[in-house]
């Protein structure tokens, strides 16, 4: 309807009728939109796949012994309020929640993935990522403060290739 402007509006054109029948009431919205809907409607209201998320989460938290207590201990705080948060957004049915509650789900996911990943693998930056992930998408800030971090310009430098990344390196940052 937007490109063709007030053609869509106009009887003597058969895009009036062509808008009426089609179905594009869920397509209107965004498929991410709908996404959300779906994880919070579905997957945690009814099927309450959040307990199983939330158990894996944990899981891989604890095979992650390589990990700083304290960046462990944030990532745990931040799977525990995505999950209330889903939960609640589920059980008021607040659509309009939908979106920023499957978001902190899924942040809280890759980030606990990430350090999984970077603690148990090969590339310790992984790790660093989820820290990026959750001092960006999941930790409450202050808009107007300055917003570059101690840890983080070291932090973007090896993992841009400035200098060796050693899981030492990575775990120093980590706790910071």
């Amino acid at each position: 309807m937007e490109v063709r402007g007030g053609n869509g509006y106009i009887e003597e054109w058969v895009n009036a009728r062509l808008v009426r029948d089609a179905q594009i009431g869920v397509l209107w919205e965004g498929t991410s939109n709908i996404t959300a809907l779906d994880v919070i409607g579905r997957a945690v209201a009814k099927a309450k796949a959040h307990h199983a998320l939330g158990a894996l989460l944990q899981q891989r938290l604890r095979q992650a012994s390589r990990l700083p207590s304290p960046f462990v201990g944030r990532l745990e705080a931040a799977v525990e309020r995505a999950l209330e948060l889903a939960e609640g957004v589920a059980r008021s049915g607040r659509e309009a929640e939908a979106r920023r509650a499957a978001s902190a789900l899924y942040h809280a996911a890759s980030a606990v993935l990430l350090a999984w990943e970077g603690a148990c693998g090969e590339d310790p930056g992984r790790a660093l990522l989820a820290r990026c992930v959750l001092a960006h998408r999941l930790a409450p800030r202050d808009p107007l403060a300055n917003a570059e971090a101690s840890w983080e310009t070291p932090a973007l430098a090896l993992l841009l290739g400035e200098g060796v990344l050693t899981g030492e390196r990575a775990s120093a940052l980590l706790a910071a």
